[in-house]
């Protein structure tokens, strides 16, 4: 049985046994996997600080059958502040979710793993995590091939607009004399558009100081969750649990 070695950041675990867990992480050069950490739930397991959720360590694993499991690894970051903070918790939490649930099984993006590692320490940083989230939803989405058209009607190929439809089943903006082909699209506004562009194209030290008005932060979050719930085809558990940190601190 062959031994190698990754980077990789923690997603999620579960208990498996009396010990061991099974831990989903995301690597450059793997993908998204599943290994067994043995023994780690004991207090003195050597692997127990690196395995912890949103860890960033590197990873000696063994080969097996089944899954694979880990023989050694060290903490590269441990993300230790986002702990220090249940809003950050929250979206920490989210943000690996909707990786885990919009990602294959060992498909290898180098060009995603980078993209949620910054976001991550963007996420550590930051006093608007809300605002982190909606920008990470749309590049999430991009970058797992399901780009939002924005810059034109997703049927007619219009490009100029009076009234602005999203539509999360046609993957896009619609036009009023589009809105026929889908009566569930919201309408939206040509502030919430002109965000969503900003997010999509620009990167997030562009956006860094970007201003969003609360009525536009409300779009933005209920198109997002229903365009991301139609194109992964599940509802996420953590969106409530950032519904409920958010009404705890009201």
């Amino acid at each position: 049985m062959a031994l190698y070695r990754t980077d990789a950041v923690v997603l999620g675990h579960r208990n498996l046994g009396e010990a061991d867990k099974v831990l989903t992480l995301f690597s450059p050069d793997k993908g998204k996997i599943h290994v067994v950490a043995r023994g780690v739930r004991r207090p003195r397991s050597p692997i127990l600080a690196g395995t912890q959720l949103f860890c960033y360590s590197n990873f000696l694993i063994l080969e097996n059958k089944s899954l694979d499991s880990v023989s050694q690894c060290e903490i590269k970051e441990s993300f230790f502040r986002i702990r220090q903070s249940l809003e950050a918790v929250a979206y920490g939490l989210y943000f690996a979710e909707l990786l885990r649930a919009s990602t294959p099984l060992e498909d290898k993006n180098k060009q995603l793993f980078d993209f949620f590692l910054k976001t991550m320490y963007l996420l550590q940083e930051s006093e608007n995590p809300e605002v982190l989230s909606r920008i990470y939803e749309i590049k999430l989405l991009a970058l797992n091939g399901f780009t939002p058209e924005l810059f034109r009607c997703v049927n007619c190929g219009k490009k100029n607009f009076d009234i602005i439809y999203f539509s999360p089943s046609m993957g896009g903006i619609l036009c009023r004399d589009c809105i026929e082909k889908d009566k569930k699209a919201i309408n939206i506004t040509t502030d919430t558009l002109n965000v969503m562009r900003k997010m999509l194209t620009k990167t997030y030290e562009e956006l860094e100081d970007i201003e969003i008005k609360e009525y536009t932060k409300q779009q933005l979050q209920e198109i997002l969750e229903l365009f991301i719930e139609y194109h992964i085809d599940k509802k996420l558990k953590t969106t409530q649990f950032i519904k409920d940190v958010q009404s705890f601190h009201s």
